[in-house]
């Protein structure tokens, strides 16, 4: 993944150099982020919901990338906008590899003056039918010549058929994020740079636009005063709730909430007579919308630590605090400025955010992390206000977290609780059946397509285990 976003990079930067154009710093800024989301498939095995998000990310950062390579203003493009560049993108990988096929210049291919390369390429591609007719009939005629033969090239027309496929399917993705670069077209296609509800403002006043955020900054205060006794308590819990419920569900919904919040506000702003937007009264309201949520996502935080003081970290748990912490980040960017009344600059610092908060996750390696911190709760039999027994780490689990949790579950191996992944039958949960399962998985070499660092230790961990 690494090599082809870095060669789709490379690509680009010989094509703005034969052309003697310079990049826009949003177009390398994006490319460096693409760079870094391929590494991170190359470096860590990540647990699955990371890899789709990265995965995801990748794509954006080619996409937007793709779209602002020869245009700059990025940074002061409007959300809607940006939101116009990622669907026109999108479309262009559909349409984008025969319009360029198109447009090849398939004449220069043809002419009379073609170098010198042409009587070699004519020569071999007269040789080949040549070498493939008698080489067949002389490999059926002798056993020790096809014996040669298929030592040199082993012939599977079902490989070759599936191997064409997928090249030709990655040659054509890679023109389709291209194209836009190349052929310097707009970045979207619905609409220009001022034709956004943020730049041209919309029809409502301060009455229309005010009475919902106040309604909203009032609903946030009550709410608070509810979830005062339990800010003050720190692990006492309303009657009737166990910490699963009160945690798992009022975390997630809380996160909604924040994130509809940040919708509402942009929304709000593009409904807003441009005159209305400039009242400081209007800046007022919009901070007595963030200013309660902001204690909203601190009990949201106090939440996600009750959770992982009584079970532990997870997957989601780690998503979740990298979710949190982005937007915290985005909802003070917005703040900002919508005080400030420049509310175009929001959508591209606030992209930027999210992108380097789900790398810096990744980069704590979470599948390792989990592990580590799930083993050392139970090898410390760890017990606290929220739990009165030790917790005890499930080693398949463990395992599911992918390579980086496979070395901490060698080193511990005999000290794991083994608990049977299905309940329905009978289940070898033996040293020597975790073991099998471990080499199974781990003890062969990958494909260098697919190889990643991560995966290597695990095979160097697990090949030392003795069953």
């Amino acid at each position: 993944m690494a090599v082809w976003v870095a060669l789709w990079g490379g690509l680009l930067l010989w094509s703005a150099r034969q052309r003697g154009e310079k990049p826009s710093r949003e177009g390398l800024t994006l490319l460096g982020v693409a760079l870094a989301f391929a590494l991170t498939f190359a470096l860590w095995d990540a647990p699955g919901e990371f890899q789709f998000l990265n995965g995801l990310a990748l794509l954006l950062a080619l996409v937007l990338g793709a779209a602002v390579w020869r245009h700059a203003g990025l940074a002061t493009t409007a959300t809607g906008r940006m939101t116009g560049m990622v669907f026109t993108g999108g479309l262009r990988l559909i349409y984008g590899p025969f319009a360029l096929l198109e447009r090849f210049p398939w004449g220069r291919l043809r002419g009379a003056k073609s170098g010198r390369a042409t009587p070699w390429l004519t020569g071999l591609l007269l040789t080949l039918p040549v070498l493939l007719v008698f080489g067949g009939l002389l490999a059926g005629a002798d056993s020790g010549f096809a014996d040669l033969i298929s030592g040199l090239w082993r012939w599977n027309p079902e490989d070759l058929i599936q191997s064409s496929f997928s090249v030709l399917l990655w040659v054509a993705f890679a023109c389709g994020l291209a194209y836009p670069a190349l052929m310097a077209l707009s970045p979207t296609l619905l609409g220009t740079a001022t034709d956004t509800p943020e730049e041209r403002g919309g029809r409502l006043g301060l009455i229309e636009t005010g009475m919902p955020l106040l309604a909203l900054g009032a609903l946030f205060l009550v709410f608070l005063f509810t979830q005062l006794p339990y800010f003050l308590s720190g692990v006492t819990l309303p009657d009737g709730f166990t910490f699963a419920e009160y945690v798992r569900r009022g975390f997630s919904e809380l996160l909604w909430v924040a994130f509809l919040t940040l919708g509402l506000l942009l929304a709000a702003y593009g409904l807003t007579r441009p005159e209305v937007r400039a009242q400081t009264t209007y800046r007022l309201l919009n901070l007595a919308v963030l200013l309660p949520l902001a204690l909203v996502l601190v009990s949201a935080a106090n939440r996600w630590r009750l959770y992982t003081l009584a079970y532990g970290l997870s997957e989601i748990r780690v998503l979740g605090a990298a979710l949190l912490v982005w937007l915290v980040l985005a909802l003070a960017w917005l703040g900002v400025c919508l005080w400030r009344g420049t509310l175009r600059r929001f959508a591209y610092p606030a992209l930027l955010a999210g992108f380097g908060t789900l790398l810096i996750a990744t980069l704590i390696n979470p599948g390792a992390l989990i592990a580590r911190v799930n083993v050392g709760r139970e090898l410390a039999a760890v017990t606290n206000v929220t739990r009165s027994t030790p917790q005890q780490a499930d080693v398949w689990k463990l395992i599911s977290l992918g390579a980086d949790a496979v070395p901490t579950v060698v080193a511990n191996l005999d000290k794991l609780s083994r608990i049977c992944p299905n309940t329905e039958r009978e289940c070898n949960n033996s040293r020597a059946y975790v073991v099998q399962r471990l080499k199974v998985e781990y003890g062969a070499a990958r494909d260098l397509r697919v190889w990643n660092l991560s995966q290597e230790r695990a095979r160097r961990a697990v090949l030392g285990l003795r069953e």
